[in-house]
Order: C-alpha cells, then structure tokens, then sequence
C-alpha cells in the first residue's frame, strides 16, 4: 500500500531588534526571553531570563544523573531540565504561599 504525503509550507514568526534597542532595554545578544500574551488586551509582555549561577558541586550524584537521564529522554539540554524544574518549583511555591 502506498501512501503519499503532501508537502506543507510553515512559516516562523519572529520581532527582529536593532543592536541599540537591545541595549536600551539592558538585553545581551541570545538571552533567552519568556512571552506572555495578554487575552483581555492582546498585549504581549516580553522579558528576559534572570541569569543564575548554581553550584552543582555539592549536589548528591542521585540528582545528577537523574539531570542527565531526564536530559537524554527529552531531548533538551541540562539547562532547559534545570530551568523547567525551577519555574515549577515556582508555580508550585506561589500556590503554597497563596
């Protein structure tokens, strides 16, 4: 049986920002940036990530390779693991706190 797919075209949205814009806004060239899209107005929020520097030399070597293993399952990298975990870690945080 043969199956035939046809060929879709996707196109990719992005905001381009001149170098001085960038550094108006205190931004460094690749910072990652999180959006958030306001339904009631339609405005879009957008902000960098906070930098952070961790000490993983004290970390238990069980935490470790569950980073590694959690990164090589998914497919993204150590950092995106360890940034997803803290921003549930957060949510979570704000929940209990509320």
């Amino acid at each position: 049986m043969e199956k035939y797919k046809k060929v879709q075209e996707k196109k990719d949205l992005f905001i381009q920002f001149s170098e001085e814009e960038i550094k108006e806004m205190g931004w460094e060239e690749n910072q990652k940036l999180s959006m958030k899209v306001d339904e009631e107005t339609g405005t879009i929020t957008i902000r960098p990530f906070v930098k952070m520097e961790l000490d993983m030399d004290s970390w238990p070597q069980e935490l470790l390779l569950f980073l590694i293993q959690e990164s090589c399952e998914k497919d993204m990298s150590v950092n995106d693991i360890i940034s997803n975990l803290l921003e549930e870690s957060l949510k979570n945080y704000d929940k209990f706190k509320s």
